[in-house]
């Protein structure tokens, strides 16, 4: 089951997630085109490979963060977890950086779900998820997963992959359903 499940603090919480920006002191940083497109947001969400705690630090004067660890991550209570349930408005919304990895896909660009997706779901979400956010890819994407949900990857806002933009996702999870957009940042 997760080692975290974190409960939405209200009905129609903003959630931005990001993923693969690889912050690093003399290197990579954000863009200052991110945070105006980050304001409203109630909560971000980092789906690892976000580099030093500085760049985690810098999203947190915007909003609480909260999120996964990838391989580019510094150690930090906020993104400590390999995997986290967020619940709220009766939605379940599993986070993980490596999709493949973890066994909830066969490919992760694209993402084709894995046959045994439900037993892992049961195993590190502790049950079935209705949007599974991932990354790992540098590049955004949507693609089904299980019988109604969607699986979801923000791509990055600081390193995209060859031919993909900077972006970054937005959800808003009310009562009538979980929306999701991919937002460009330049």
């Amino acid at each position: 089951m997760s080692d975290s499940a974190w409960r939405l603090p209200f009905q129609g919480t903003n959630i931005a997630v990001l993923a693969d920006c690889h912050i690093h002191q003399g290197r990579s940083q954000f863009p200052a085109a991110l945070f105006p497109r980050l304001q409203g947001a109630d909560l971000i969400v980092t789906l690892g490979n976000m580099g030093e705690r500085a760049g985690l630090d810098q999203l947190e004067r915007i909003a609480p963060v909260l999120g996964v660890c990838g391989h580019d991550d510094d150690e930090d209570l906020r993104t400590r977890r390999l995997h986290l349930v967020l619940g709220g408005a009766g939605y379940r919304i599993g986070c993980v950086f490596d999709a493949v990895t973890t066994g909830l896909a066969v490919t992760s660009d694209p993402f084709v779900e894995s046959d045994n997706a439900d037993v892992v779901c049961d195993r590190i979400f502790g049950g079935r998820v209705d949007i599974l956010l991932h990354a790992g890819t540098h590049r955004p994407g949507e693609a089904p997963f299980g019988e109604r949900g969607s699986a979801l990857n923000p791509g990055s806002a600081v390193a995209p992959a060859e031919g993909a933009s900077a972006t970054f996702l937005r959800l808003k999870v009310t009562p009538e359903g979980c929306y999701g957009q991919i937002i460009l940042v330049g």
